[in-house]
């Protein structure tokens, strides 16, 4: 069985690492140069220091750390591409509908 903690918390690793990357910051976030680089170092080490803790608290053993972290990032890069190529789209054209039947 792979580690869920592993599998989870490198989703969100992946996913925030994809996010400062490709996506545009909030307006309300502070617009510093350092800022993105931060937030990506930050969500590395912590994923690793949990996926590592998984092995040293001796919950699990190193492959299914190592699974649980590439089906993290799988799943993270997967969900990253659907958002950036038309899924958000898709959500509102679905919430459009639902909403017709619904009120």
């Amino acid at each position: 069985m792979p580690s869920t903690h592993s599998a989870t918390i490198m989703f969100y690793g992946t996913y925030i690492t994809l996010a400062c990357m490709w996506l545009p910051l909030h307006a309300s976030l502070p617009q510093s140069a350092f800022l993105r680089p931060f937030a990506t170092l930050a969500t590395i080490l912590w994923a690793c220091a949990v996926a590592s803790s998984r092995i040293l608290l001796g919950h699990h053993t190193a492959p299914q750390v190592i699974v649980g972290c590439i089906s993290g990032f799988t799943f993270a890069c997967v969900w990253f591409w659907n958002w950036t190529h038309g899924l958000s789209d898709l959500g509102h054209i679905v919430e459009r509908h639902i909403s017709v039947y619904i009120g």
